[in-house]
């Protein structure tokens, strides 16, 4: 068994519904492209592989969580399907990754993706990683459709919030950010269930850890 990578593909939901779509993609990928290889989290930038379709390949499988989490509240209020595959990849620094690259991680991650999107049920499923592990599997997909669920509901004004506070990374700092009243940046934090995304993100990156 050779090095174990993550490979990420994520799709805009409804994006043939949005208008100047191409121009919104870019305003949003673009910067968290480039907010994700200076803090190390990718090998490469995210190549744009369909209309509405992007992926990378993951510096470490742990990041998996932080970056699924950043898609999520960068590009909010877009909504992502994101597959991850977790196993061996071939070319993985060569540029771009669509072109380049490919193997076990590539396969499972659009394994992963039709699963998101051919998926119906009584709770929607915006999440899913696959490995060669079917327990790891999973207790973390079990994991995202619970998350996945509860931020359902969180307001533009309460992801306003949180990024506001995962920037500064204190409460009162992010209230003079927003021009808002602590208790404010408080009650939207709760609300908005940041403090269950960080319980994911912490589990997830544990979990990676154990089996990986």
């Amino acid at each position: 068994m050779g090095k174990v990578y993550a490979a990420i593909t994520a799709d805009i939901v409804g994006s043939r519904q949005l208008p100047e779509f191409r121009k919104l993609r870019d305003r949003k990928l673009l910067p968290v492209s480039k907010r994700h290889m200076s803090e190390g989290l990718l090998l490469s930038d995210y190549a744009i592989t369909a209309w509405d379709e992007f992926q990378a390949i993951l510096s470490q499988t742990e990041y998996i969580p932080r970056i699924v989490l950043d898609l999520r509240r960068l590009f909010h209020p877009l909504e992502l399907w994101i597959a991850v595959g977790i196993g061996e990849v071939s070319g993985a620094y060569r540029k771009p990754v669509n072109v380049f690259s490919g193997g076990q991680a590539f396969e499972r991650a659009r394994e992963a993706a039709d699963q998101l999107k051919g998926k119906s049920g009584k709770f929607r499923v915006l999440t899913r990683i696959r490995s060669g592990n079917p327990l790891f599997n999973s207790v973390a997909n079990t994991l995202y459709d619970l998350h996945d669920s509860l931020i359902a509901n969180v307001t533009q004004k309460q992801w306003e919030t949180i990024n506001a506070y995962m920037e500064v990374r204190q409460q009162e700092a992010a209230a003079r950010k927003l021009k808002l009243d602590v208790s404010t940046v408080s009650r939207n934090l709760k609300r908005g269930h940041y403090w269950e995304m960080q319980e994911t993100r912490e589990t997830v990156e544990l979990l990676i850890k154990s089996y990986f």
